[in-house]
C-alpha cells in the first residue's frame, strides 16, 4: 500500500471474518477476529490491495475540495431539525455557544477557528444524548433488547457499538444522517445485547425489527458523505 494511506489493525472478538473499513477522514482499518494469523490477514490485503486503493483514491477525490470552514447552518436530519449558526467576539479566553430558538450563537475570542470546532462539536455531543439517547430507549422497550449504559461519543470509523457488559455506544455524527439509518443502526447495536456476533442468528434478530437491514447496512457504509467536513477537520 501507498504511505499516502494511513490504516491501522483492530483485533476483534466479535469479529467473524476479516474486513477492511475505509473512511476518507482516518483512513483504512483493518478488523481481525481473534485468533487469525498474520500470514492470513497479509494474504487477504493482498488480494484486497487493488479495491482498497481505488477506494481510498475515489474518496481522496472526493473529499479534496470539501469546504472544512466554519459552518453558518446545521442540518441534523435525524432528528428533523435546522439550526442557524452565529458567530460573535467577544472578550476572554473561551468559547461560549447560547441558543435562541434555532439559532446558535458562538461567543469566540479571536481568529482561531479550531476552538469553535470543539465547542461546536460538544454541542453537538449534547444534542445527541438528549435526542439520540430519547430514540435508544424508544427502541430498547419497542425489541425488548435492554442495554445497561449509554455513550456519546465522536468515533472515526463507527457509528455505533454495544460492549459484552451492555454499554451502547452512539457518534454524535449520526445526527446528520437520514432517521431510517439511525433506526437500522439502533436495531443492529441493541442487538448485540442478545447475540455479540454476526451470525445468521443475530442477523435473524435484526430483522424481525428491521426488514430492510441489508439495504440500509449498505447506505450505512458510505453515509460518511453526510457528515459536513469541518467536523472532522481539526
Amino acid at each position: 500500500m501507498s504511505d499516502l494511506m494511513s490504516y491501522h489493525w483492530r483485533r476483534s472478538p466479535r469479529a467473524k471474518q476479516l474486513q477492511v473499513r475505509i473512511t476518507p477522514w482516518q483512513g483504512i482499518e483493518v478488523v481481525i477476529p481473534t485468533r487469525t494469523s498474520k500470514q492470513r490477514v497479509r494474504s487477504f490485503l493482498t488480494r484486497q490491495r487493488k479495491w482498497i486503493r481505488a477506494t481510498w483514491e475515489r474518496m481522496q477525490s472526493q473529499i479534496a475540495d470539501a469546504d472544512r470552514r466554519l459552518p453558518d447552518s446545521l442540518a441534523l436530519r435525524a432528528i428533523g431539525e435546522h439550526w442557524q449558526v452565529i458567530y460573535r467576539r467577544r472578550s476572554g479566553t473561551r468559547v461560549r455557544i447560547v441558543s435562541r430558538g434555532r439559532t446558535l450563537i458562538v461567543h469566540h475570542p479571536g481568529e482561531d477557528e479550531s476552538d469553535c470546532r470543539v465547542a461546536l462539536r460538544t454541542w453537538l455531543a449534547r444534542r445527541a444524548r438528549e435526542c439520540l439517547g430519547a430514540k435508544a430507549l424508544h427502541m430498547s422497550a419497542a425489541t425488548g433488547n435492554r442495554y445497561r449504559r449509554l455513550q456519546i461519543r465522536g468515533q472515526k470509523s463507527r457509528w455505533g457499538s454495544c460492549s459484552s457488559s451492555g454499554t451502547l455506544s452512539l457518534n454524535y455524527k449520526l445526527l446528520f444522517l437520514e432517521p431510517e439509518l439511525v433506526h437500522y443502526l439502533l436495531v443492529h447495536e441493541l442487538s448485540h445485547t442478545r447475540v455479540l456476533d454476526h451470525s445468521p442468528r443475530f442477523w435473524r434478530l435484526v430483522a424481525q425489527y428491521e426488514p430492510r437491514w441489508r439495504e440500509l447496512d449498505a447506505e450505512l457504509g458510505e453515509a460518511w458523505r453526510d457528515v459536513p467536513a469541518w467536523v472532522e477537520a481539526i
